[in-house]
């Protein structure tokens, strides 16, 4: 080698692999010091992981020139599954983080018309990773898939038939910086560590798919030195429930998102969750072919927790809607269709026409959340005419079910239901004003139902509005009378 500008310029690929040093107490690199490779260098360098054992890599790489052809370093992980190495903007400060199992894996250099500043440390552990798990059950009766926190994640999973995995990414922008870090979580095939090993969460979540046992059985570890995945997620669920999905897309962050699904030849899904108790999304529109169908929770078989189904004949009058709770599935099948959805948002400003629903929370999800009550409005700064028809509520000791209509802060409709006055369902209450909420009060030990409210809102000229009020003063001053 010789020496430019303080750095080495590096020449020859060495002639064998990197084995373990007799004391793995201490890290590896590669070359021993800063070095830069010429233009048209290629190299490929072999990592051998004894079995039972893992390695942790860091690479740094830093190209003298942007390049936009093919990749200058890649990295062949022990499934011969491939992945590009983000490259450095600082010398040496920031690096790309990788894990492996046995028996190892490569790490292709390509310098193609360019030099590059390239160097990369093995670390070896004597174990595949300290493994304390939780233990999980999934079931086909499940209406809840089970969540897992990516940085607590080493566990075993369980399922009646088989497990069904998916990587949810974090709603906090900030967090998804940390995306890469989840290469540290591998997922294997059977009841531990010495199964099969499918790859690692980071592939999982850019897959569009779920990853399967061929048992019953899956097992979740994060490797060492654990990498930062705070705000991450996995999600499992019984496989009978989603054996139908082939695309599966997982979507997080807080923006506006059209989303395409493939149902051409199988069902596709795409799934979102937030961990606020008061958190919805807002599906705003549809466009293309087929049926899509909306779980509050995951897929099940028996559409216990379906909440909507749309079609491309229908979608229109029927949106924007708001999709609560903690987790929402959207099953496409029999087509192609662009769904778009405004993560955690309240989809309460009304501008045009809308006939949707009101659901809680809680409903047909088995969920009991920590706050007592469900506060859900709509408005907008024309006047609309709304009507509401409860089809459905939970109305035990203690809670209550409001539904108020305003014009300009004046009741037009306020009405409260409790067990010892429960509404008439299917009975249609209308008014028309330019806000409406529905407020749900429960006390906190109660295992609470949920209800489901059919509601419409359309436009009024102004002129009716005041017309409608005059109905309504006159109405209760003549109810006075008696």
């Amino acid at each position: 080698m010789k020496k430019i500008n303080n750095f080495l310029l590096a020449s020859d690929c060495p002639p064998g692999p990197f084995n373990p040093p007799n004391d793995i107490s201490e890290d590896v690199w590669y070359p021993s010091g800063s070095s830069v490779f010429p233009t048209n260098y290629n190299c490929v360098y072999q990592i051998n992981v004894p079995q039972g054992w893992s390695s942790f890599i860091a690479v740094f790489a830093i190209p003298s020139s942007n390049i936009t052809n093919a990749p200058i370093v890649q990295v062949i992980d022990f499934n011969q599954k491939v992945e590009n190495v983000q490259y450095t903007n600082h010398q040496y400060s920031e690096h790309d983080d990788f894990y492996f199992i046995a028996p190892g894996g490569r790490i292709k250099l390509s310098t193609q018309t360019t030099n590059v500043t390239f160097r990369f440390l093995v670390r070896w552990y004597s174990n595949i990773t300290v493994f304390k798990p939780t233990f999980l059950n999934v079931s086909a009766s499940d209406s809840q898939p089970r969540i897992v926190l990516a940085d607590r994640v080493n566990c075993r999973v369980t399922a009646e038939t088989r497990v069904s995995a998916i990587t949810l990414p974090p709603n906090d922008k900030g967090l998804a910086d940390n995306i890469r870090n989840l290469r540290s979580i591998l997922i294997f095939d059977g009841p531990n560590v010495n199964s099969t090993c499918l790859g690692s969460a980071y592939q999982l979540l850019n897959s569009n798919l779920q990853w399967v046992s061929t048992g019953k059985t899956l097992t979740i570890a994060q490797l060492q030195p654990a990498d930062d995945v705070y705000g991450f997620l996995l999600a499992f669920q019984d496989f009978e429930n989603t054996k139908e999905i082939d695309q599966y897309q997982v979507v997080g962050g807080l923006n506006t998102r059209s989303i395409v699904m493939d149902a051409s030849k199988q069902a596709a899904a795409f799934s979102t969750y937030f961990y606020s108790e008061s958190s919805s999304d807002c599906l705003l529109n549809i466009t293309g072919t087929g049926k899509l169908d909306v779980y509050y929770g995951g897929i099940t078989a028996s559409k216990s927790n379906l909440i909507a189904s749309y079609s491309e004949s229908s979608n229109g009058a029927n949106l924007p809607q708001k999709i609560r709770g903690f987790f929402r599935t959207y099953v496409l099948t029999g087509g192609i269709a662009t769904v778009q959805v405004g993560l955690n948002s309240t989809c309460g400003v009304l501008t045009n026409n809308v006939a949707g629903f009101i659901a809680s929370r809680e409903y047909k999800t088995n969920l009991t959340f920590s706050y007592p009550d469900d506060y859900q409005y709509y408005y907008s700064n024309e006047p609309f005419n709304f009507t509401l028809n409860v089809q459905n509520v939970g109305l035990s000791q203690d809670e209550s079910l409001q539904l108020r209509i305003t014009n300009n802060k004046t009741n037009v409709l306020n009405v409260v239901f409790s067990s010892s006055k429960p509404p008439t369902l299917n009975t249609v209450l209308s008014g028309v004003g330019n806000n409406m909420d529905v407020v749900y009060s429960t006390p906190y030990s109660n295992t609470k139902n949920g209800f489901y409210i059919d509601f419409t809102a359309t436009k009024v000229k102004v002129s009716a509005a005041k017309s409608y009020g005059f109905i309504v003063i006159c109405a209760i001053l003549w109810t006075g009378l008696f």
